[in-house]
């Protein structure tokens, strides 16, 4: 068989390992150990907004907000529930639980309806709404009647029924490390096991550090178990497949090692492992693995034709090296497309995949070849013959010739079955539409998704949208025309159905009113160094206002539509008041334009990834009809699980947008090793048939094992997370079609062509 066109001469480095083995283990192991040193550097960075952050005025802005009024992402909601809360006893429990929660070590603040005061006197004093000493006489109806009218109250921190109560617990910004959320929500746990429990009250937690917290856990325990499944699956099917320990370990141990090499890369470079990037590790795995598979097979193959162990290696380097340096370039291609997608943890996951996507080629062509050599030692033709046509070798390769069959006898129908599936398919994928909604990440039987959908159904709703106002500047700390300014924006909020309650300056003045109280009280108060009331209202050193509707959780669509809505009252208020400025923010509507912006950028990429590649490959044959080829096979797999999303309803995310390009990657690397087999057969074979069946019946078997030993990967479909079910479902769908496409739609294909090529005229 004469050397492919494509590889551009990275091959030489497994010949130069097949020759040199003893050197080139040497510098492997030096560079592993390299690798294991820089284990211990790694971090992982949990935050939420780290993953939705860019460049642009929707964090700027978000940073602002949080700088001048404190992080949303920090406070936890804690719930209490109960028959009745406005009973001596568990009114008492509840005040007691709050003074409690204020001793924990890492809580800043706790606001609750204990929170809530009288308005100020003409002399300036105040009291708290509660009593001191809640006794049996109290008229308890009175006094949840006070209590539920409160400004700081109602709605948002106790139900109109009075069976359940909020307590807004504010980290520290020492306590939002991970490991420190964790220990804090343990001993919230613990203190209402000592003072609620014996009230016959109930308590759960949620909010952003309790989401962070739980999804981090599973996703941890996600890849301790999973990966040991898929690993542990990889290695049945090898054992299975090869009915040889020396081949079992030929196969895993790259695998293992290129991961080691990549996780301490990032180590040394100062990475940190994200909820984006923790599936790299696996992927270049995957990657690996699926070189192994080709290079043993070749090997193998060698073996059996009498060759030597030495000349064996050097003509599996020939034969598969150039394909495996082709497929590492269009994977590291289609990955750091990613870079097009403008956010700094997607640019991240990108590179990061194109460097794994290069050590997984580094580590086949150097690896294999050097450790094969001492490993394997010369071959027993006739051993290793019987086992390429025992257990599940034979039945793949039965398979394989099947398949070889079926595509000689009927390339023109399978390319129309096949061109109609693509054609539905693709239809159905460009049917949907992004959607992003932060309850869809969350396993619905979580306390922290329970706990939030009762705050959606009880109260005012678990997320919140802002209004950043930047205030004219003005000598006096708080001027009279702050409280109009304010009054307006909590106006033009308050107008917008979806949000159930409005906090803000203007609500406080009201109530000030409403007591007797005029704004010069209220301006006076405000000026007041103790007067904590308002530190989430106006910043006076920055010169800012923030009103905050409450909302229920939404899907990013309906968000943005929120938005576009109260853009016109909002431009009413910049007309009015041109001194002053007017932002909408706030976590949830921030990430909403982050992850449609990334959705529509991570699909423009996938494009842009696709024609480069197409052209990368026309190139190297040094034909562009071969590259065009590539492109519905490769097209296959993501239109059947786009039309997948789009029949289910789950319609495009953040997390099936990533999957389709790192499944566009791995069906591209099938499609180059079928190509670049077939070109560099050709030529020994009278006709083209031949060449089309040999490469069928040749590539099939390492085809058809590679893709069932990713299919592990599709155990995270047992996970609790959502979006790991949905990853787990897709990279099913994704490898069959894949294995489809470049086992019988691609050779179907190239027969029409060979067929249309040789028509008389």
């Amino acid at each position: 068989m004469r050397s492919a066109l494509f590889g551009f001469g990275l091959e030489r480095l497994g010949l130069w390992a097949s020759r040199r083995p003893a050197l080139a283990l040497v510098l492997l192991a030096l560079v592993t150990g390299l690798a294991i040193a820089g284990l211990p550097r790694l971090g992982f960075n949990s935050d939420i907004r780290e993953v939705f952050r860019a460049s642009g005025a929707s964090s700027g802005t978000l940073d602002r907000a949080t700088e001048a009024f404190g992080a949303s992402e920090h406070d936890l909601f804690v719930v209490v529930e109960g028959a009745d809360l406005f009973t001596p006893q568990r009114l008492t429990a509840i005040r007691d639980f709050a003074l409690d929660l204020r001793l924990i070590d890492g809580v800043s603040g706790v606001v609750s309806m204990f929170s809530a005061r009288s308005a100020p006197a003409p002399d300036g004093s105040s009291s708290d709404v509660f009593p001191l000493r809640i006794g049996d006489a109290e008229d308890m109806a009175a006094l949840r009647a006070q209590v539920t009218a409160h400004p700081l109250v109602h709605g948002k921190l106790v139900s109109d029924d009075g069976k359940l109560a909020l307590l807004l617990v504010t980290l520290s910004d020492e306590a939002t490390a991970l490991g420190e959320t964790r220990r804090v929500i343990a001993e919230i746990a613990e203190t209402a096991k000592t003072a609620l429990v014996p009230a016959g009250i109930g308590q759960s937690i949620t909010g952003f550090p309790a989401i962070r917290s739980t999804i981090v856990g599973i996703l941890t325990s996600d890849q301790l178990i999973f990966k040991a499944a898929a690993f542990s699956l990889s290695i049945l099917l090898s054992g299975l497949y090869f009915l040889s320990f020396r081949y079992l370990l030929l196969a895993v141990l790259p695998s293992a090692i290129a991961a080691t090499w990549l996780l301490g890369a990032m180590g040394w470079a100062g990475e940190q492992i994200t909820v984006v990037t923790n599936v790299v590790p696996s992927l270049v795995m995957v990657i690996t693995f699926s070189n192994a598979v080709h290079l043993l097979l070749a090997i193998r193959r060698e073996r059996i034709a009498g060759k030597t162990c030495r000349n064996a290696l050097e003509e599996a380097v020939r034969a598969i090296g150039p394909a495996t340096a082709m497929t590492a370039l269009t994977t590291a291609v289609a990955l750091s497309s990613l870079i097009f997608v403008g956010r700094p943890s997607i640019t991240s996951f990108g590179l990061t995949a194109a460097l794994g996507a290069a050590i997984g080629c580094l580590i086949a062509l150097t690896l294999i070849p050097s450790l094969a050599y001492f490993v394997l030692g010369e071959p027993d033709a006739d051993k290793e013959a019987a086992h390429a046509k025992a257990g599940l070798s034979k039945w793949i390769q039965t398979a394989s010739d099947k398949t070889a069959r079926l595509v000689l006898a009927r390339p023109g129908t399978i390319t129309v079955c096949a061109i109609a599936v693509l054609a539905v398919c693709g239809a159905l994928y460009f049917l949907n539409q992004p959607q992003f909604r932060y309850g869809t990440n969350l396993p619905q039987k979580t306390e922290v998704a329970q706990t939030a959908q009762r705050i959606d159904s009880e109260l005012a709703g678990s997320s919140v949208v802002q209004l950043l106002i930047e205030l004219p500047d003005t000598a006096a700390l708080v001027p009279p025309e702050t409280l109009r300014i304010v009054a307006d924006a909590h106006a033009a909020l308050a107008s917008e159905p979806l949000i159930r309650e409005v906090w803000s300056l203007d609500a406080v003045a009201r109530w000030y009113r409403g007591n007797g109280r005029t704004d010069a009280d209220l301006l006076r108060e405000m000026q007041k160094p103790e007067a904590t009331l308002f530190s989430r209202l106006v910043n006076r050193k920055k010169n800012l206002a923030l009103v905050t509707g409450y909302l229920p959780d939404l899907e990013a669509a309906t968000l943005l539509a929120l938005e576009q809505r109260l853009e016109p009252g909002l431009e009413a208020l910049r007309q009015k008041y041109p001194d002053a400025r007017f932002d909408l923010t706030g976590i949830a509507l921030h990430s909403a334009h982050a992850a449609t912006d990334m959705i529509h950028m991570l699909s423009r990429s996938l494009l842009i990834a696709i024609a480069l590649i197409v052209v990368l490959i026309g190139l190297s044959l040094r034909s562009l009809a071969y590259g065009a080829l590539t492109v519905l096979p490769n097209l296959l797999p993501i239109s059947v699980a786009g039309a997948y999303l789009y029949l289910s309803g789950q319609q495009l995310q953040f997390t099936s947008i990533i999957i389709f390009t790192i499944s566009f990657g791995i069906a591209v690397d099938s499609t180059i090793h079928v190509l670049n087999h077939y070109r560099a057969t050709r030529a020994d074979f009278t006709g083209w048939q031949g060449a089309v069946s040999g490469t069928v019946r040749t590539l099939g078997p390492a085809l058809i094992l590679a893709t069932l030993a990713l299919m592990a990967g599709g155990v995270t479909i047992l996970s609790p997370l959502p979006m790991a079910q949905l990853y787990g479902k897709l990279i099913l769908q994704v490898l069959t079609a894949a294995l489809i496409g470049d086992i019988l739609f691609l050779p179907a294909l190239i027969a029409v062509m060979e067929r249309w090529r040789r028509k008389p005229a």
